[in-house]
């Protein structure tokens, strides 16, 4: 072997799944060379390698995955758009299925490379009752998911050929720096990797504090900053006392979740409660009054009782299909392609309010198609409010709690009701005409995201509706699996959550947060803790104040008015401040999400993941940087 001082070498910052998946893509596309190739990887992470900050193995099992065990994989599936070859490994339920011994139904080039790189008997024993009770359905710990990424990663360092040497740093990059025609990463240790090419596969990138965040922390009061749950620190919050929360998002319900069950409480299934549980206290548990720009908690996921069904979106095919060719001119999605969204939602609902409910619709559900296509959006409603004794708005879901006033309470009351209404709509899975036309628009993102991607849509309509969409998009279909929100609505009855309203203002007084609504009509609660249940979004920019973006410099640029790093979407490098892309440094992930769609999306199988693609891009440039 090649000592590592001479050999071409590369630099991986981030050990969690892309930057696994940018290893297996270079192991793939070294294999297929008939001659040694020299080579030395760097992979630098303060987290666990191979699975990641989020997907700690160590974690506590309290937390799960988003994403259903049957619809995540970390693998290539023939067919893929990649160039490096295809190499076909189980999905997280197909390697359930290999640890508990049940082979009939996987793929024996699956099934092969499984026997090939055993997962170490820890692995069972540690999980063995979550892999006994996992369904293709469920949504598995995110330990479990880091048991896996952590496979899927030894599965990748044993397939690079001979002649590649793995330098692991458990350390945070802080900084990279241009010397000789080479990088220098500098690490938070004191070390320094010197690199022919590098790339920063960091995640979900906490900047350093703004001005605003530098006035929170200063304000005295106890506030636990925007962060993953795991890496905020909850044991400053208090037993007993109420706690503010701004976030009704996952962020939200995994504080809650770490705050109640990880803290001795315990839901208990209760058919006599409208959530179909109760919480029975472990004495511990704050009371959190939740507040957030929309006021409203994330929807649950349906219950189809197996994988999500597919949605038409006919009228949005259609219209990528008519702008296919127009792509580098200004799209306006507000004129051009909302519509089209909007429509297949509406039909959705209608479509199965005629299946589950024909004495609902008037007329018929031919005639209902036809106002759909021959209405504007914006008179939908009006014009086939006639037609059915259950009319659908979408308008609702654009501003929840709008027109919802009174105190908190009252507030409190009227989003529990509500929550009941959607734990009983999810439960119908299939049937629900509401459901249907939501998962319309949740389906919708990804091929919104992609025509519109590289900037193609108009700055002032992507401000506009297509902000609107995701937002809904993001609400309805990335919210949190049923039984998280039946423990809400349990905990809301319990008492132990209350609900502020949309907008809050927050501010410092006499030592204590204050914090009030509009919807609540400015009513006023105060409490020593405040947590900021989210996450930023990386941010590039200077202000985003994180070490190692902020050593880049004129290496890279913004996208746009985005806080994005701006990337050559053929290679993943970075384009710099004089508009040149970069010869070495390459960006993925997250982080591009101004500029690149799916950004925050595992790979999920039989679609050609855009991670995959993406993945598989880099490594090819990797190798090409560096000489290879």
């Amino acid at each position: 072997m090649i000592p590592s001082s001479t050999a071409p070498s590369i630099a991986v910052v981030g050990a969690g799944p892309r930057g696994i998946s940018v290893i297996e893509r270079v192991a793939a596309a070294l294999r297929e060379r008939s001659t040694e190739t020299p080579l030395t990887i760097h992979v630098i992470d303060d987290a666990q390698h191979g699975a990641g900050r989020v997907w700690e193995t160590e974690q506590t099992r309290t937390l799960c995955m988003n994403t259903l065990a049957a619809r995540v994989t970390l693998f290539t599936e023939p067919g893929s758009t990649v160039t490096a070859p295809v190499v076909e490994g189980p999905t997280q339920y197909e390697w359930i299925q290999l640890l508990r011994g049940q082979r009939e139904d996987i793929d024996p080039a699956k099934a092969e490379l499984f026997d090939a790189h055993p997962p170490a008997p820890s692995v069972a024993e540690d999980f063995l009752y979550e892999i006994a009770a996992t369904r293709p359905e469920s949504n598995p710990s995110r330990a479990l998911y880091g048991a896996y990424l952590r496979w899927v990663y030894d599965v990748a360092l044993a397939r690079l050929p001979d002649g590649v040497e793995v330098i692991s740093h458990r350390s945070r990059a802080v900084g990279v720096s241009e010397r000789d025609g080479r990088d220098e990463v500098r690490l938070a240790d004191g070390a320094v990797v010197t690199a022919d090419a590098v790339v920063l596969a960091t995640g979900w990138t906490v900047p350093g504090p703004g001005a605003e965040e530098r006035r929170l922390a200063a304000a005295g009061p106890t506030w636990v900053r925007p962060d993953n749950p795991l890496d905020q620190d909850l044991s400053v919050v208090p037993a007993g006392e109420t706690v503010l929360v701004r976030g009704l998002g996952m962020g939200f319900f995994d504080v809650m979740a770490l705050l109640t069950v990880d803290r001795g409480g315990r839901f208990v299934e209760d058919p006599a409660a409208r959530s179909g549980m109760r919480y029975e206290p472990g004495g511990r548990e704050p009371t959190l009054v939740a507040s957030s720009g929309r006021g409203y908690p994330y929807l649950p996921k349906s219950d189809f009782g197996g994988l999500p069904p597919g949605a038409r979106i006919t009228r949005l095919r259609a219209v990528i299909d008519e702008l296919a060719g127009a792509v580098e001119q200004g799209i306006d999605f507000d004129v051009q392609v909302w519509p089209a969204i909007v429509r297949d939602a509406y039909e959705a609902y209608y479509r199965v309010l005629s299946r589950v409910r024909p004495a609902s619709v008037r007329t018929s559900y031919e005639e209902i198609v036809a106002v759909i296509d021959a209405t504007a959006p914006a008179e939908l409603d009006e014009a086939l409010a006639p037609h059915s004794t259950e009319p659908f708005s979408l308008r609702p879901w654009v501003e929840p709690l709008a027109g919802v006033s009174g105190g908190v309470d009252e507030v409190t009351g009227i989003v529990a009701d509500r929550l009941a209404d959607d734990v009983a709509e999810a439960a119908l899975g299939r049937d629900s005409p509401l459901k249907a036309a939501l998962w319309s628009v949740s389906v919708s993102r990804k091929p919104a995201q992609i025509l519109g991607a590289e900037g193609r849509y108009t700055w002032v309509s992507r401000a506009n509706m297509f902000a609107t969409m995701m937002a809904i998009g993001q609400m309805a279909g990335s919210g949190p699996p049923l039984f998280r929100t039946r423990q809400l609505l349990a905990l809301v009855d319990a008492g132990l959550v209350r609900f502020l309203g949309a907008r809050p203002h927050l501010e410092a007084r006499d030592g204590a947060w204050v914090m009030s609504s509009p919807t609540t009509g400015g009513e006023e609660v105060r409490a020593t803790t405040l947590i900021d249940a989210w996450m930023h979004k990386p941010d590039v920019r200077p202000a985003g104040g994180d070490p190692l973006w902020s050593s880049l410099g004129e290496r890279i640029r913004p996208f746009g008015p985005t806080g994005s790093p701006e990337v050559d979407p053929a290679t993943r490098r970075c384009v710099g401040v004089d508009g040149n892309v970069d010869p070495r440094l390459h960006v993925i992930g997250i982080p591009t999400h101004g500029q690149l769609p799916d950004t925050t999306i595992s790979p999920m199988p039989g679609t050609d993941p855009l991670m995959l693609q993406e993945t598989d891009k880099t490594a090819l440039s990797l190798l090409a940087a560096a000489g290879l």
